[in-house]
């Protein structure tokens, strides 16, 4: 490898926004129009929820929108405050003082994050007796407010993993568990510091909201969300689709506006996402670096890479990086695309089974219809000549399928594999959801009549889908294999919905186990870094837990592993975790 790349490849493996330091975000993000409008959306007075699947880039929009926002501070007198929830399945099933601990957290978190920011702002700092936090904590001076308020988030974790739960409440304080735990209290603060401070209006942009599959800190964070919202307060939060749990006091569109954050179209979309993903490249390459000058010189092998990510701007940069560790050349693109869905995309679907164990059979057997089914029914109806010359990457299927099949749905939409592209007229005047299949999936399932990818995608076309039935023999073969395996209550035996605590047929609670203790076993190879990164910290750091518990500071000490590295490492494990 030429040395001159190493800086390029360093930014481009930083892949989730965040690797990424404030001023990196600032200098490396790229809108196209489409980016621009959500953005805008962020800043706005109101309630919104960004849904997409991992790695879409609804991290990098939050920020983005925080950094505009900090810019005109002067001018328009808002404050952005970005608030990342990734750890809060150590606290999952945790009460302390007869409290949520999770809840007790997300206080402290939303307290810390104003303060901080107000400090970023210089509207706080260590001479302005005013700042209200030492009233309310009775902390001695401004300047170890922040300090203050670290180490008790720090406890609260602590206090999860602790054996001894006692010691480390009395060390939290059960002052500060109460006041933290109020949410009318939090309210209120903030709007006194409105009110003081002269701010117009302040914008909370909260991402990784609560553990995908833990419905109570769903629910809990969805009500905290509804309760700050309103007047000078702002609310904003990153969901993934199909899998989020509301709770039943909330509502979409009532309660908040939904953005879909879903970047691949057909037709001219395409031309646009290709613009936006090489300007993605260049933002992380020097101009007249090797490395991009070898890139471009085989511009179409980049298109590829773009397109195959269907696009995710994580899974583009993915794929190229595995290209260019294999040559850049035909061989290598379709050999790192083959690798994506291989070692990324499977693999990840397939790890929601060790996550959700009850519903490891709607995992596999979900994967296992769309591969031997749904595919190969696609790739058939790709190979019928027709006038149009489309091809087709999209199915739908009618709203009448069953619980559980639904479910495995959601989870393949979760996982990235498909993706809803709306809801379209089926036969008999019906209307059902479109779906489309990850195209990587399809390339190395060779569902297409080409194997060249660029007229494979050039031809596909939104309107030519092929349609399933709920009562198509197949797809009840299916559904009765979920279901032997499926969620079911234990008293009755009725299928039970993904998120539900009781069962709607006789009523009985749905018992649900804690995750964590698995996950903090787990060997760090099975994190999304590179082979390369993960044999390094192995060595010192083997599981997961481990690797929670260190500092950048102490990854730091390992060989090759710098400050970009170690955030790499730091922010993938708690991804992991976060699910």
């Amino acid at each position: 490898m030429i040395t001159d790349t190493n800086k390029d490849l360093d930014l481009l493996q930083a892949a989730r926004c965040e690797d990424l330091k404030y001023d990196e975000i600032k200098n490396l993000t790229v809108l196209s129009n489409y980016e621009r409008e959500i953005v805008d959306k962020l800043k706005m007075p109101g309630a919104h929820l960004l849904q997409g699947a991992r790695g879409v880039g609804k991290s990098q929009l939050l920020r983005q929108a925080e950094i505009e926002i900090d810019e005109h501070f002067n001018t328009e007198k808002k404050i952005s405050i970005y608030i990342n929830f990734k750890t809060s399945p150590l606290l999952e099933g945790i009460s302390i003082n007869d409290k949520n601990a999770f809840q007790v957290w997300v206080g402290a978190k939303i307290l810390q994050s104003v303060h901080q920011k107000l400090e970023f702002l210089n509207l706080i700092n260590s001479q302005n007796s005013d700042d209200p936090y030492q009233k309310i904590f009775n902390i001695g001076s401004a300047n170890i407010t922040q300090e203050f308020l670290s180490e008790k988030i720090h406890q609260i974790q602590n206090y999860a993993l602790a054996a001894d739960k006692e010691l480390e409440s009395k060390k939290i304080g059960s002052d500060f568990i109460d006041k933290v735990n109020d949410i009318n209290f939090i309210r209120d603060t903030l709007v006194t510091l409105v009110s003081k401070l002269n701010v117009d209006r302040v914008i909370f942009l909260f991402d990784e909201v609560a553990h995908t599959f833990i419905p109570a800190q769903q629910e809990i964070f969805f009500e905290i969300f509804k309760l700050l919202h309103g007047n000078s307060i702002a609310v904003k939060a990153a969901v993934y689709p199909t899998v989020t749990s509301y709770g039943k006091n909330f509502e979409i569109g009532h309660d908040a506006i939904l953005i879909s954050l879903d970047r691949f179209e057909t037709g001219t979309g395409l031309l646009q996402m290709r613009e936006l993903f090489r300007n993605l490249f260049n933002k992380r390459t020097e101009e007249n670096s090797n490395l991009r000058k070898r890139i471009y010189s085989k511009g179409e092998l980049l298109d590829q890479c773009i397109y195959m990510s269907s696009g995710n701007p994580r899974a583009f940069l993915h794929i190229l990086l595995r290209a260019i560790d294999k040559g850049y050349n035909v061989y290598g693109v379709n050999s790192a695309i083959q690798e994506y869905v291989d070692e990324e995309l499977i693999p990840y679907h397939n790890q929601v089974a060790r996550r959700l164990p009850r519903f490891a059979n709607h995992v596999s057997n979900g994967l296992d219809l769309t591969r031997n089914y749904l595919i190969k029914e696609i790739k058939n109806k790709n190979d019928r000549e027709k006038q149009s010359g489309y091809q087709s990457a999209f199915f739908t299927i009618d709203r009448d399928i069953s619980p559980n099949f639904k479910i495995s749905l959601d989870l393949l939409c979760y996982s990235g594999i498909l993706t809803k592209k709306g809801t379209v007229k089926i036969a008999y005047k019906r209307t059902g959801q479109r779906y489309m299949v990850h195209l990587a999936l399809m390339i190395t399932e060779k569902a297409f009549t080409t194997n060249n990818i660029i007229d494979a995608v050039n031809a596909l076309s939104l309107t030519d889908y092929r349609e399933f039935s709920s009562t198509d023999s197949n797809i009840v073969k299916y559904s009765l294999k979920i279901k032997e395996g499926g969620d079911l209550c234990g008293k009755c035996g009725e299928e039970v919905a993904l998120d539900a605590k009781f069962c709607s047929h006789c009523g009985e609670q749905i018992e649900r186990t804690s995750l964590i203790s698995k996950l903090l076993d787990d060997s760090i190879e099975q994190i999304s870094i590179s082979y390369g990164i993960a044999k390094r910290v192995k060595e010192y750091y083997p599981k997961v837990g481990d690797l929670l518990q260190v500092t950048k500071t102490d990854l730091m000490e390992i060989g090759y592993i710098g400050p970009i590295r170690s955030r790499i490492v730091k922010n993938a494990v708690e991804e992991y975790i976060s699910g």
